[in-house]
């Protein structure tokens, strides 16, 4: 009967410590992927550091429909520009050039989260999610910038002015896209 206690007890022993151990681990983890993650920027903070990057040698335009477009002088590749998109999600900044789209800052609205990944070989596609509501830019260098963006499935064409942003083709469809 000690014999079967003692056994029981340091089964319980070796129990409690792996899964004080696997806690741990866990604890670890989890925080390395969600703490310290920095808060994510205002449309008017993209804004400012867009302009800010761009002030010494770029020329910004406001078209109608309320987006800006900043195209830097020519340093490096004067082919490339600068192009901030305002979606009904958030407020994405793309940099197109020749070899490709780069994401420069994408800012979700109050309530929607956003994810960028790569498209084909040169673009990109982000998306701001909401449990209502999806906004989707895909862009890609075709001879020059090339957008598609979508509110809820929906092409936005130049005539719509739901989220309204600045492209190189008005804001509406780029053509078929890249995929």
């Amino acid at each position: 009967m000690r014999r079967s206690l003692a056994l029981g007890v340091i089964w319980l022993a070796a129990a409690a410590l792996a899964a004080g151990v696997a806690w741990a681990g866990i604890g670890v983890v989890g925080n390395q992927v969600t703490d310290d993650r920095p808060a994510p920027l205002s449309a008017d903070e993209v804004a400012q550091a867009v302009e800010a990057d761009q002030a010494a040698s770029s020329t910004t335009i406001v078209p109608p429909a309320g987006g800006t477009t900043t195209t830097a002088a020519p340093p490096a590749d004067a082919s490339a520009t600068t192009q901030t998109y305002r979606m009904e999600g958030g407020v994405v900044t793309l940099r197109f050039s020749p070899s490709g789209v780069a994401v420069v800052a994408a800012s979700p609205n109050e309530g929607f989260d956003v994810d960028s990944e790569p498209e084909h070989a040169n673009g990109v596609k982000v998306e701001f999610e909401s449990d209502a509501h999806e906004s989707r830019i895909d862009a890609w260098w075709d001879g020059g910038p090339q957008v598609e963006r979508r509110e809820d499935g929906e092409d936005v064409g130049a005539g719509d002015h739901r989220g309204a942003g600045s492209g190189g083709d008005g804001g509406g469809s780029g053509g078929p896209g890249p995929g």
